[in-house]
């Protein structure tokens, strides 16, 4: 007795921990309605072993409790039974659980009230286990053979279902052992009920056998996850082969200019078949103008022939609308059997194509950039089939747009150098033809300018003195602005050149305050000039230039001061510390040390607007506010200043306040002192 209440306790424990390690396993659900059966199976087996070890006055509740394991266990038996065997009667009865639960639930009800009306246990009488050892025994009634027949019958169905489905499977151990384990527990219930045996078997007989079963499951179930697994890992090692060359292919065609796009590509088609192990790869590209695409790329296996010549200029809607319509609207095309394509004239073009080059199977892919159609990659396989997933035809199309938007710098960098060229062309043209015409208007201009002179001195009366005057002061202001075009021409044609001399920044002041003066008189104004101690050296700058870029500066402050001042102001700030050393530059000696010179050209003038500042050194660019437009000029002059001190290695800067007057800045670094001449 003792050793019956152990196993059926062990039983239960064991059901019920298989039941949570299906539950574990089980993740597509295969065997739903197995891990009910178990839990019933569970709960016969417990509560029989606690009927046995109970006082008797527990008798009646805890084979109620087994009972309720002992009438559901065939119905979700015959559930699992039906999902097992692929039985459509499965869905049905799903639907309409009542067809197979009615008797089971009409039994749980007579059970429990089995007191009121004694229909499924008649008596219960007390029975001799052992010398030691006196149990209950129920009596069967009238329901519990109607229970007892329908129960016995589902238990057959359900095995019945489950040898057909395990003889499919080539299961002959599962058979045997599902044979046995519903044999044993039948044969000893029957014998139970008929008062044969003093106790019932069946529970552990049934419990032992849908163990077994549930072993067979469960180790079905790890050697199928096991190689699931295996499969899931090398699929996953492949794919991560995969991702790993499309990050290669990507730096590798980021990383090369357009001179080295066309190699990156072949070596690109190379990297995938060999990859994929295809025999031919390829880039067909779009031409949208003739609606035509043209092999521009090509990669082959060895003894694989080349087919690039062969696949020029071909027209796309005419040979292949069918790949044309796929393409352009972002699908691929995958056919896995040239041979096995359907005689009919949708596919007749393309038939006719891929037939004679030996193809196989080959699938193709678009190559987009943005919502632009660029054209398309295409794997083939010559010698033998190959299948592709969708894992593998996302990553090619991947690789296809790489491929498109390497394609699309490439054509964008050399439509920009060509560009470029034209426009440099261009430039160099009009410079040219700007420099040639001023040159052509300054000869017979300074002719004018000398005879007008000459002429004035000898006018008898002031009306023509004045009539000289103004033809004179006009021919001037003609003869600075085509030196300004002069000046502009050549900095545009790149043909300026700096001649660095020994320059004292106070004499150059004195050559402006002199070029300045008939201005400053006429306006009324003042010029003054601050020369600080550190900047009273010589320094070697191209003194022409500088001279150039302050009379443009102080012309610029003269014409838009109508009262105040105009100053100009020198600094020098050294840059490193003087080591003592000296070094030649054409016949003149060196310091070591450098400076930053900056030059101011303040005034007290109209001012400029923020918001127009950062125009002021723009060609043909005047201020448009206010009333300047009085002060007439084309724009060159501030212009040609900036260019010459970016030449020079400096900058101009700004500041200005509108109504009080601006500051220009010229900051020119490393300039050096001259220490001998």
């Amino acid at each position: 007795m003792e050793l019956y209440i152990s196993m059926a306790f062990l039983s239960a424990v064991i059901s019920l921990v298989l039941a949570i390690q299906l539950h574990k396993i089980d993740t597509r659900k295969e065997f739903l309605w197995f891990l009910p059966a178990l839990v019933s199976s569970g709960i016969w087996s417990l509560f029989s072993g606690l009927w046995l070890l109970a006082p008797l006055s527990y008798s009646t509740i805890l084979v109620k409790a087994a009972f309720l394991g002992i009438i559901t266990l065939p119905v979700f038996m015959v559930y699992f039974a039906l999902d097992y065997a692929n039985n459509p009667w499965a869905a049905t009865l799903r639907k309409k659980p009542w067809i197979i639960w009615t008797i089971p639930a009409v039994s749980l009800v007579l059970m429990i009230s089995n007191e009121m009306h004694g229909l499924f246990w008649s008596d219960v009488v007390l029975k001799e286990l052992f010398h030691d050892r006196m149990i209950s025994y129920f009596v069967p009634g009238l329901w519990f053979i109607v229970h007892s027949v329908y129960s016995y019958g589902l238990v057959v169905l359900a095995a019945v279902l489950i040898f057909m489905a395990l003889g499919r499977q080539r299961e002959r151990i599962g058979q045997f052992f599902l044979l046995a384990g519903i044999a044993m527990p039948t044969v000893f219930s029957i014998l139970y009920n008929l008062n044969v045996t003093t106790l019932d078997l069946s529970p552990l007989f049934l419990s032992f056998a849908i163990l077994v079963f549930g072993f067979i499951i469960s180790t079905r179930f790890y050697f199928m996850k096991t190689e699931e697994t295996q499969t899931l890992h090398d699929k996953t090692r492949e794919m991560n082969k995969l991702y790993m060359l499309v990050v290669s292919i990507s730096e590798k065609l980021i990383q090369s200019d357009s001179e080295q796009t066309d190699a990156s590509i072949n070596m690109v088609l190379k990297m995938l078949g060999e990859f994929t192990g295809v025999d031919r790869t390829y880039l067909f590209l779009y031409d949208d103008k003739n609606d035509e695409v043209n092999n521009s790329h090509e990669w082959c296996a060895e003894g694989i022939d080349e087919e690039r010549e062969n696949l020029q200029h071909i027209p796309f809607e005419q040979a292949t609308p069918r790949w044309r319509k796929l393409l352009m609207n972002n699908q691929h095309i995958y056919i896995p059997s040239v041979k096995d394509l359907p005689d009919t004239p949708l596919y007749a073009d393309e038939k006719n194509i891929l037939e004679p080059q030996g193809i196989q199977s080959l699938i193709v892919v678009p190559m987009h950039y943005g919502k632009q159609f660029v054209g398309f990659a295409g794997f083939d396989s010559v010698r033998k089939k190959r299948a592709w997933n969708d894992d593998e035809i996302a990553l090619l199309k991947l690789c296809g747009d790489i491929m498109a938007g390497s394609l699309v710098r490439m054509r964008y960098e050399y439509s920009l150098i060509e560009a470029v060229e034209r426009a440099e062309v261009a430039n160099r043209a009009k410079s040219e033809f700007l420099s040639n015409m001023s040159h052509e208007l300054r000869t017979p201009l300074t002719a004018i300018i000398g005879f007008s002179e000459i002429i004035l001195d000898d006018l008898p009366d002031e009306d023509s003195k004045e009539n000289m005057e103004i033809i004179l002061k006009s021919s001037r202001a003609l003869l600075t602005l085509i030196n300004d075009l002069i000046d502009y021409s050549k900095a545009e044609a790149g043909i300026i050149s700096l001649k660095p001399v020994s320059t004292q920044i106070d004499r150059v002041f004195g050559v402006i305050k002199n070029i300045s003066a008939p201005r400053l008189q006429e306006k009324k104004l003042k010029l003054e000039s601050e020369v600080t101690p550190a900047a009273q050296k010589n320094f070697l700058l191209d003194k022409g230039r500088l001279q150039q870029i302050l009379l443009s500066l102080t012309g610029n402050a003269i014409k838009f001061t109508n009262e105040g001042y105009v100053k100009i102001r020198a600094d020098a700030i050294p840059e490193n510390e003087d080591d003592g050393k000296t070094m030649a530059f054409d016949e003149m000696q060196l310091s070591s040390r450098r400076y930053t010179l900056l030059v101011q050209v303040i005034d007290t003038g109209i001012g400029i607007k923020e918001e127009d500042q950062a125009s002021v050194f723009s060609l043909f660019t005047q201020l448009s506010s206010g009333n300047t437009r009085q002060y007439g000029g084309m724009g060159f002059g501030l212009t040609i200043a900036q260019r010459l001190v970016q030449l020079m290695g400096g900058e101009i800067s700004l500041d200005s306040t509108p109504g009080k007057g601006s500051v220009f800045t010229v900051s020119i670094p490393g300039v050096q002192e001259v220490l001998q001449h």
